[in-house]
């Protein structure tokens, strides 16, 4: 069984990580923090610490894990270090730099368009979307006030559980012997 500090250290290594890769991209720039491969580069690395995470709970049950203990294991760390992670973010986007939120919006907002068109998407559809976007962008700076931060949080947890339930299926490993659930219990 796991206890409360394998939870705190490992969700102090995703959350330490977390703000660690928010800063990389941060210093490199707004077209770094928007960009695809930030995108792709940082589900990569994370659902890699949710395998890190998976693997260390299995060295503690003795090699052996279900799903549900992997997923438990993974889900719990991650939930401490997302915590960590936003509540840095929040910072960040509140009293370290209050503009980046504009920033990132207006770059992310530049992609899309950028995409769109190379896509061949006509110049009407364009402007419809782009249109409908200048209309949320308000609503960028709603997500860093308290309320915005909580609900942050409640979606990351579900998307976290998606990259936990991941990592929990390729870090479970059933014990061969099928009466180890016996000897354990007894």
């Amino acid at each position: 069984m796991l206890d409360k500090d394998f939870y705190i250290k490992n969700g102090l290594i995703y959350g330490i990580a977390s703000i660690v890769y928010l800063m990389v991209t941060y210093l490199m720039g707004i077209s770094a923090m928007t960009s695809m491969w930030n995108s792709l580069i940082q589900f990569l690395v994370f659902l890699g610490l949710f395998i890190y995470i998976g693997l260390e709970a299995r060295k503690i049950f003795g090699g052996y894990m279900s799903f549900s203990d992997a997923f438990k294991s993974i889900f719990l760390s991650f939930a401490l270090g997302a915590f960590l992670y936003l509540l840095f973010n929040f910072v960040l986007n509140t009293m370290i730099d209050p503009a980046l939120p504009g920033k990132l919006f207006d770059s992310g907002m530049e992609t899309a368009i950028s995409m769109m068109e190379k896509f061949g998407m006509g110049e009407n559809e364009i402007e419809k979307v782009y249109d409908e976007m200048i209309s949320k962008k308000e609503e960028v700076y709603d997500s860093f006030t308290l309320g915005g931060f909580f609900l942050s949080y409640v979606y990351f947890l579900l998307f976290g559980a998606i990259g936990a339930a991941i990592a929990g299926a390729i870090t479970k490993k059933n014990n061969p012997n099928p009466f180890a659930e016996v000897e354990n219990n007894a």
